[in-house]
């Protein structure tokens, strides 16, 4: 593990665009070690004062009863598939397997219903396209065996996904407020 030393050295090499670029990306995920050593190099180069802020709301994560509540606001929030409000919203993982070994997978925050129809479509596609590959003799039986497995931690699952949304989103929420996932 590099030393602040050694740390602060790295980042006084990294040219604007970069230290930019870690701002606003791949700040949420920096050491505590190095919050303070990208803030300072920042203000040495007197970059845009609101990638400070910026770092700030990222870092801020939702714990304890500040992320109790906001799950709930999420799980109250209206269905992105159908537009629903107040109609059970989920975290889903759909996944299947297409034409010639072409997959999908994607973990959706929506309403119970538009989820399982989502659920059903994929095992559609998987049973009769699926086969369509030459590992499609293998792929297939062992996709319905793990969505059999998978079935028995769906509500796990489901709050796994909406932590994870509230995580990625950290610094939008902190931003814009959580009025904006209603």
């Amino acid at each position: 593990m590099l030393t602040k030393a050694e740390l602060s050295e790295i980042y006084r090499k990294f040219d604007d665009n970069k230290i930019e670029q870690i701002a606003t990306s791949e700040s949420k995920g920096l050491r505590e070690e190095a919050v303070p050593i990208l803030e300072s190099e920042i203000a040495r180069r007197n970059l845009n004062k609101n990638l400070l802020e910026w770092i700030s709301f990222e870092r801020n994560f939702y714990e304890g009863t500040e992320l109790s509540m906001l799950k709930n606001i999420v799980k109250d929030s209206k269905c992105s598939e159908c537009g629903r409000k107040n109609c059970n919203v989920k975290g889903f993982n759909i996944n299947y397997h297409s034409l010639f070994g072409c997959t999908f997978h994607a973990d959706l925050i929506i309403c119970e219903s538009c989820g399982e129809k989502l659920r059903k479509s994929a095992y559609v596609k998987t049973a009769t396209l699926g086969w369509i590959s030459y590992s499609g003799i293998f792929a297939v039986p062992f996709y319905f065996i793990d969505e059999l497995f998978s079935a028995f931690k769906r509500n796990k699952r489901s709050e796994e996904i909406i932590e994870t949304f509230i995580y990625e989103n950290t610094g939008l929420l902190r931003k814009n407020g959580i009025e904006t996932v209603k």
